[in-house]
C-alpha cells in the first residue's frame, strides 16, 4: 500500500486496490461526444427550455419550448434533476428526483506529489459504520494533474442550488486529512457545487416509458454516472433506432478532430506548429500554458463556445491558480474578434454580462 501511495497518513491499516481504475475529464468527454454527434448530422439547440408537452393516445405529439414547438417522433428524457418534471409533462412519471448537493474543491498542482495516480475513497472505520447512500467523496487525481477533493452529500430542496459554504469544505478536509497528512485548505484554488439527480430508490432509471410509448428515460444518474454513460448511451441508441425503425448510418464519421494541446507536445512538435502558425507560440494562460492558437481553434470548433467558461472547458484557459485573473481579458478579446461578438454581450456563463458599458471612447 505504501509503495503505491507513499504519502498516506499514519494509522491507515487497510485498503482495496483496483488497478483497472482510471480518470477522465467529464466535461471534455461530453464535449467530444457532442461534437461527434454534430459531425454526424445532429443539431444542437442551446438555451431551449421545455415548457409543456401534448400527449395523445399515449404518445407525445408535440413539445412546446421557449423557442418554438417541436413535433418529435421520439423523446429522450435526460434532464437530470428535472427528469421527473419532464416525465410528468409526458404523462409517464413513475419516479421522483430529490436533489443532493455535493461540494468539490480543486487543489493547486503543487500538491500533485501528495497523491501518485490513484483515486482514494475513505470508508468508516470498523465499528463506526453509518448507513448512507454516499461514499463520502474522495481524493481524485485529475488528468490535468490537480487533485479534486470531495464531494460531500447534502439533501436540498432546490434543484439548482449551486451555493458553496465553508462548512462543507471543512467537513471534507476534516475527513481526508486523515488520509493524506499534507492536505491543506491553503492549497485550494477553486471550489464549486453541483446537484445529483437521485431517485428515492437510489437507482438509475434507464428504460422505455411505462405508459407513454415514444419516450426513453435516462434519469436518476448519479455516481458512477460517467463510468456508466457509454453503456447507457448504447442501450438508448438501440431503443431509439428500434422505435424510429432507423437504419444504421452510412459513412459514420468515427473520429472528430479536437483542439491541439500544445503543452503536451515535445519541443520539436511545438516548434513545427509555431512555425506554421505563430499564434500557438503566444501563451495567453500562463498557469495552464494555453496558447492563443488553441483558444482560436476552440472558438471555431464544431460546437463553438460563446462564453468565458465555454473556453475554459474547451482548453482550460482560466483553470489555473489565478483562476483567469491574468488571461480573462485576452480570452474576452478573442471571443469578441474571432467569435464576432459584441464585447458588451459576452458572458462568463449563463445569464449576466461581464461588462455594462464602455468607459473610454474607442478609436
Amino acid at each position: 500500500m505504501l509503495k503505491i501511495e507513499p504519502h498516506l497518513a499514519e494509522g491507515i491499516k487497510w485498503c482495496a486496490y483496483l488497478p483497472g481504475g482510471a480518470c477522465v475529464s467529464p466535461y471534455e468527454l461530453t464535449i467530444a461526444l457532442g461534437e461527434s454527434a454534430v459531425l454526424n448530422g445532429a443539431k444542437v439547440s442551446f438555451n431551449t427550455i421545455v415548457e409543456s408537452m401534448e400527449v395523445k393516445d399515449h404518445r407525445i405529439v408535440s413539445v412546446k419550448t421557449n423557442r418554438g414547438t417541436l413535433y418529435p417522433k421520439v423523446v429522450i428524457n435526460a434532464a437530470g434533476v428535472f427528469s421527473d418534471v419532464v416525465a410528468n409533462m409526458a404523462e409517464d412519471q413513475f419516479f421522483t428526483i430529490h436533489p443532493r448537493k455535493g461540494t468539490d474543491s480543486i487543489m493547486d498542482k503543487a500538491m500533485t506529489s501528495a497523491l501518485s495516480k490513484t483515486a482514494i475513497t475513505v470508508y468508516p472505520k470498523l465499528g463506526e459504520e453509518k448507513r448512507t447512500h454516499s461514499k463520502g467523496g474522495g481524493l481524485i487525481p485529475t488528468i490535468d494533474k490537480n487533485i479534486l477533493v470531495g464531494p460531500d452529500a447534502v439533501e436540498i430542496p432546490d434543484r439548482e442550488d449551486y451555493t458553496t459554504s465553508k462548512a462543507s469544505i471543512d467537513v471534507i478536509y476534516g475527513k481526508h486529512v486523515n488520509t493524506i497528512a499534507a492536505l491543506s485548505e491553503r492549497d485550494i484554488i477553486t471550489y464549486f457545487s453541483g446537484t445529483r439527480a437521485a431517485t428515492y430508490e437510489e437507482d438509475f432509471v434507464v428504460q422505455k416509458g411505462k405508459w407513454t410509448k415514444n419516450i426513453i428515460h435516462a434519469a436518476g444518474i448519479q455516481s458512477p454516472g460517467v463510468t456508466a454513460a457509454p453503456a447507457i448511451g448504447q442501450d438508448i441508441a438501440l431503443w431509439a433506432s428500434q422505435m424510429l425503425k432507423a437504419p444504421k448510418k452510412e459513412h459514420f464519421i468515427e473520429k472528430r478532430k479536437g483542439v491541439v494541446k500544445t503543452r503536451f507536445l515535445d519541443d520539436k512538435e511545438r516548434d513545427a506548429l509555431i512555425k506554421k502558425n505563430p499564434a500557438y507560440g503566444h501563451i495567453v494562460c500562463r498557469c495552464e500554458e494555453i496558447s492563443e492558437g488553441e483558444i482560436i481553434d476552440a472558438i471555431h470548433s464544431i460546437i463553438p463556445p460563446t462564453t468565458v467558461d465555454g473556453i475554459k472547458r474547451r482548453v482550460r484557459a482560466g483553470m489555473g491558480r489565478c483562476q483567469g485573473g491574468f488571461c480573462q481579458p485576452s480570452v474576452v478579446a478573442l471571443l469578441a474578434t474571432e467569435g464576432q461578438q459584441d464585447i458588451l454581450n459576452i458572458k462568463k456563463k449563463g445569464e449576466g454580462n461581464l461588462f455594462f458599458a464602455e468607459t473610454k471612447e474607442g478609436k
